[in-house]
């Protein structure tokens, strides 16, 4: 959703315009219920058997045209970890979670380059924005419990 134009005013000059997310109702219902039952004591395998059980689409099935390359069949513990490790939930932007990493692809041969990794950072080096940027579907404070 447009936001308006960007506040760098260079980017502003070039036309760039801020973005803002959306939450999309049914899935974000699922978020919630994730942070609720995973702080209720149930662990993310039970989550997805639970989720998939009561035939609540994954997010690659809810969302085909994004996921074409995935199955769809039924939620995954990575699915669900993946929710319940990201920040973006909180409505706050977040920098610096990754980190690239350049290693040499031969050290005995220099001119083949370098190959480039990312790296998480570690989560008390990430940097989260003052207010929410769009609207919250969990609180700061259930993100961090949930961690």
């Amino acid at each position: 959703m447009d936001a308006g134009p960007h506040p760098n005013p260079a980017k502003a000059a070039d036309g760039k315009r801020l973005r803002r997310l959306e939450p999309d109702p049914f899935p974000a219902a699922i978020v919630v219920q994730i942070f609720a039952e995973f702080l209720a004591g149930f662990g993310i395998f039970a989550i997805a058997q639970r989720l998939t059980a009561a035939g609540v689409p994954c997010p690659s099935a809810h969302d085909r045209a994004r996921n074409r390359h995935r199955i769809a069949i039924a939620w995954s513990k990575s699915a669900v970890r993946a929710i319940l490790t990201s920040p973006r939930y909180t409505g706050h932007e977040v920098w610096n979670k990754q980190r690239k990493e350049e290693t040499l692809t031969d050290v005995e041969d220099v001119a083949l380059g370098y190959e480039t990794h990312l790296k998480w950072n570690p989560k008390d080096t990430w940097l989260f924005s003052d207010h929410p940027a769009h609207p919250a579907l969990i609180t700061l404070e259930t993100f961090e419990d949930a961690q």
